[in-house]
């Protein structure tokens, strides 16, 4: 038993490590996207502002439903770790769902770095 928790708790630290610390430098050596349209020969995109806009109110409306969903399913993976009785695979169950709600929410924060990255391509 605790081999299996000590065995959880490495997994879910190297994880975190590789989220945390590695993706900066991930995303530093993946390239530049600020002038891939000249880099690739292309003079002439015309007026970008309107869609940098919208992509914003996208991105807050994935986040806002993105929030809401992880909210319900933290609830949800509370409940199943309160009433896991003592049971070892409605416990891991429950702590599963919490770690993949956690997960989920560093994705969510992290939405807007992502989309400035990927429109970072037409600016």
């Amino acid at each position: 038993m605790k081999r299996k928790l000590k065995g959880l708790v490495a997994g879910a630290s190297a994880l975190l490590f590789t989220a945390f610390i590695g993706a900066k430098n991930t995303l530093a050596a993946s390239g530049k996207v600020t002038d891939a349209f000249s880099t690739a020969g292309i003079k002439k995109t015309g007026d970008m502002s309107g869609f940098f806009a919208d992509l914003n109110g996208i991105v807050v409306a994935v986040m806002t439903v993105g929030a809401f969903w992880c909210i319900t399913w933290l609830i949800v993976a509370g409940m199943k770790l309160a009433g896991s009785n003592g049971n070892p695979q409605k416990r891991n169950e429950g702590i599963g769902a919490l770690f993949m709600v956690l997960c989920g929410l560093f994705i969510i924060y992290k939405s807007f770095d992502i989309a400035a990255w990927a429109t970072g391509i037409g600016s």
